[in-house]
């Protein structure tokens, strides 16, 4: 999950760079930013407030905020479409059933999300005169590479197969040998996630995406109910550690490097 989330990090990361608006992000900086603004996703509309995070972040690390977040949209564009995508490929029976008979319709949206992020680069020269005007000011898009859709691309099936592998690994973990195979998992996995992410209330994908897991696991036969369900939550659990753990370290590490440094101001007004 670990190796997932650093591949997501450095595809952002070199989005972002690759659109150059501002200074180089560090894949350090680029990490902080991605896990704490990553906490905002256990709020309700979970989605709108990441992006402002993303944001606040990005300024305060010095990196244009415009590409920031235009590169987070971007990956995670790629990343919903990606999952259902992959999740439709290797089991389509199970994904409509999954979606409530919805997955031709998911398919055609996420094709058309895909398709939308491939030509962006040359939307964006277009889109940008219309956009000034409604925003009645200046938007420095700048030109976006297509090396920057290409990086997503990969980065986020690289990551998908990550998450797949390490649904799989831990399945067995904790109920042990399992009769799926790994592009099954990945499929359960993606399509968990994405109705989950999908459900802009449930915060987290909170129940949601545990339920889309039992019945996933259950319908191609991988486990029991009851073993898919102890799967389901314990997975839920891990991943919220993999998830706040991080970030809370990194909040820590930056309050540290802030006090140690040479300009930091003691409550009686001298300096450290």
């Amino acid at each position: 999950m670990l190796a997932g989330y650093a591949v997501l990090i450095e595809t952002w990361r070199r989005i972002v760079n690759a659109w150059g608006l501002g200074a180089t992000f560090r894949f350090v900086d680029a990490a902080r930013v991605w896990f704490v603004s990553s906490l905002v996703r256990y709020l309700p509309y979970n989605f709108v407030f990441q992006l402002g995070a993303v944001a606040e972040l990005s300024r305060r690390e010095r990196i244009s905020p415009l590409a920031a977040t235009g590169g987070s949209l971007i990956n995670q564009l790629v990343n919903i479409a990606g999952g259902f995508i992959i999740a439709l490929v290797v089991g389509f029976r199970a994904m409509d059933r999954l979606s409530s008979g919805h997955a031709v319709l998911g398919a055609v949206l996420a094709a058309t999300m895909l398709v939308g992020v491939l030509v962006l680069p040359l939307l964006l020269p277009v889109l940008t005169p219309v956009l000034e005007r409604i925003a009645g000011r200046s938007l420095a898009f700048g030109r976006l590479p297509y090396r920057a859709i290409v990086v997503a691309l990969i980065g986020n099936l690289i990551a998908w197969i990550l998450y797949g592998v390490a649904y799989r690994l831990f399945a067995i973990g904790v109920i042990g040998n399992v009769s799926g195979s790994t592009s099954e998992f990945v499929a359960v996995y993606a399509a968990a996630y994405v109705i989950g992410y999908l459900a802009f209330v449930a915060p987290a994908g909170v129940g949601v995406r545990e339920v889309v897991q039992v019945e996933g696991l259950t319908m191609l036969g991988v486990a029991s109910s009851g073993q898919a369900g102890l799967v389901a939550i314990s997975a839920r659990l891990w991943v919220t550690i993999l998830e706040v753990a991080p970030a809370l370290i990194m909040l820590g590490l930056a309050r540290r490097s802030r006090r140690a440094s040479p300009g930091h101001s003691r409550p009686d007004g001298s300096n450290s």
